[in-house]
């Protein structure tokens, strides 16, 4: 280039994506996308989402399990689902269908 002003460059140029392009990038983390397929559905390599977009496919993801847990508790609270209830008491409380017998677990006295 001639011109002292204008700096050459060299590669690809930069990717930049618009608000609405951000945003589908937002949604597809939303519903756990890997970033392999985000990268496709956007047309851009895995490289450039590591690089220039990772903390919105965090949000995304973040986002999409925030509605996730909402939408079990709604559906166990609510919709009174006793399974997703059960599922919740087990994963969230700790429970089990096979209780342990503290006392059980003692070897027996020996006694001739």
């Amino acid at each position: 280039m001639s011109e002292p002003d204008k700096k050459e460059t060299r590669g690809r140029p930069a990717h930049k994506f618009n608000d609405l392009e951000l945003e589908q990038v937002k949604r597809l983390a939303e519903i756990q996308c890997t970033v392999k397929e985000i990268a496709h559905v956007m047309g851009c390599s895995t490289d450039t989402i590591k690089r220039k977009y990772m903390e919105d496919v965090h949000t995304g993801r973040s986002e999409g399990k925030i509605k996730l847990r909402r939408a079990q508790w709604r559906n166990a609270i609510e919709e009174n689902n006793t399974t997703m209830q059960i599922w919740l008491g087990k994963n969230m409380l700790g429970q089990s269908d096979n209780p342990i017998d503290e006392d059980s677990n003692q070897i027996l006295p020996w006694s001739d």
